[in-house]
């Protein structure tokens, strides 16, 4: 999933923001097995992170952290489940990636969908916490109607998505360049097809669990729905 040189950019300004807002805006370290115990508020109060877009950046990267490395930790004596959600870790996180490279092609830019980036991994790390409590177990493994219903609207929601995406065209009057476009938009398929196979198609609840947030987006839905 080679990035285009545009997507090189925005992944390496991503970059750039990321170590900035670690390095600025924190004043106050705050243990990781502490961090695992609060909320995002409440942790960003301990760590004296300012109220700037940097400092929410930062915040919720390193709450994110704390909460991977607890789950890691957690899982010390399962080291299968452990490598296979740290591959979900990454696909969930380069989908939320290709979502807000593929926003701000569609939107002519703005700094506002690289912000969003690092602030949705903390919902990436309760989804995986909830995999791995279920994973495993017979409550992960339960079979009903509800999570049947829940999987096929994932299933629903990603693939109205993907063919809104294949037919959508730049209404706006600012640069746009289509092979861009396509190469964002492909990661993001690309994405999105590696996770649904490593989760599997079993209709139970941790499969379910696992589809969640292909059923949503960062950004996307909220575009494209603003232009029908």
């Amino acid at each position: 999933m080679a990035l285009t040189s545009w997507g090189a950019r925005f992944g390496a300004a991503l970059a750039v923001l990321v170590v900035f807002s670690l390095g600025q805006a924190q004043t106050a370290q705050v243990p990781c097995t502490l961090a695992e115990k609060l909320s995002l508020y409440s942790f960003s109060l301990q760590g004296n992170y300012d109220d700037s877009e940097a400092g929410q950046d930062a915040a919720a990267y390193d709450y994110s952290q704390c909460l991977a490395a607890g789950l890691t930790r957690d899982l010390s004596r399962m080291p299968q489940l452990s490598a296979r959600l740290v591959m979900l870790r990454r696909l969930y996180r380069q989908l939320n990636a290709a979502d807000g490279q593929l926003a701000s092609v569609m939107e002519g830019g703005g700094t506002m969908y690289a912000h969003g980036i690092p602030r949705i991994y903390p919902e990436v790390e309760t989804t995986l916490r909830t995999l791995s409590a279920l994973e495993g177990s017979k409550y992960g493994a339960a079979l009903g109607p509800q999570f049947t219903a829940s999987l096929r609207s994932s299933r629903q929601a990603l693939s109205a998505r993907l063919s809104l995406l294949d037919g959508w065209k730049p209404s706006g009057d600012f640069p746009f360049d289509p092979a861009v476009y396509r190469s964002a938009l492909k990661t993001y398929k690309d994405t999105a097809a590696a996770i649904m196979k490593l989760l599997g198609d079993t209709n139970n609840a941790a499969t379910a669990a696992g589809y969640l947030p292909l059923g949503g987006s960062v950004f996307l839905d909220d575009i494209l729905n603003s232009n029908d």
